[in-house]
């Protein structure tokens, strides 16, 4: 995948690889038609089901890991029941939005009950992945940045051995107003480097713990940071409108010097005060 594709070009591509791999069809959409909206004129034979409706929620590691276990070519790790999943699925999206479209929901959840309605086969999709080991990688840019942290975050068994230095370009830190951790913001800005810490092959349940640690006020988004030796695909915690940021945050100091307030202040595993 090129490099200087941003990650909703990613996403795109991602998804028209597993339509393409799983589906008898020839799902080759067009740029113009990835957008928010379906067209009025849609229907399942003359036209394309839209990418901002299919798979809508799995992130860029589940796409990439459903690649790899619908891939005919490599037989091993080949799963059946999953790329029947995702026929059976895309289908039932297709007649969705046909009913929808007609001012026929009602007639389309009467016809298919909640075991193989478009969204519960999402689920069951889902629940199908849950069976391997996908992995995460997260980069920290704040306090998760220290070891005191991230074992209070996510325990004692941490691999430390999994983390990686990292940077990011075009962000910067700065301190949250009024507490003792940051928050990042996107400058548009090449000289503007963030150095941070890249976490990765964590799991599922690790992943968890940091989303509640972080709280309502971040969430996750998709980024490419740099490593010594690649550029690879990572995800950040991001803040969330309603927080105010001060002077820029410098993690030396902070360590040296508010760490401890941040514990006693702020700390908590079901999200930052």
């Amino acid at each position: 995948m090129a490099e200087q594709l941003n990650i909703n070009d990613d996403v795109k591509i991602l998804k028209l690889e597993i339509l393409s791999k799983n589906l008898k069809q020839n799902w080759n959409l067009d740029t113009d038609l990835w957008n928010e909206e379906f067209p009025h004129d849609y229907r399942f034979e003359d036209t394309y089901l839209q990418l901002s409706f299919v798979l809508r929620d799995f992130n860029m590691n589940e796409l990439k890991h459903l690649i790899s276990i619908t891939n005919l070519f490599d037989i091993k790790n080949y799963n059946h029941e999953i790329a029947t999943l995702i026929n059976n699925y895309i289908k039932s999206c297709a007649d969705y939005i046909n009913h929808e479209l007609d001012g026929n929901t009602e007639e389309y959840f009467k016809k298919f009950n909640k075991n193989n309605n478009c969204f519960s086969y999402e689920k069951r999709i889902k629940d199908e992945l849950k069976k391997y080991n996908i992995q995460y990688a997260v980069f920290f840019y704040g306090t998760l940045r220290s070891s005191e942290v991230r074992t209070a975050v996510l325990g004692k068994d941490i691999r430390e051995n999994m983390m990686d230095t990292a940077t990011l370009q075009k962000y910067k830190v700065f301190k949250v107003k009024d507490t003792h951790y940051p928050l990042i913001k996107y400058t548009n800005s090449k000289k503007d480097i963030v150095e941070g810490i890249i976490a990765k092959n964590l799991t599922y349940n690790e992943l968890m713990k940091l989303d509640r640690f972080e709280g309502e006020n971040y969430f996750r988004q998709f980024i490419k940071i740099n490593t010594i030796k690649n550029i690879e695909d990572a995800q950040i915690y991001l803040p969330k409108a309603n927080l105010i940021s001060s002077e820029p945050w410098d993690y030396d100091d902070w360590y040296k010097n508010d760490m401890k307030k941040f514990f006693e202040n702020e700390f908590d595993l079901n999200g930052v005060k």
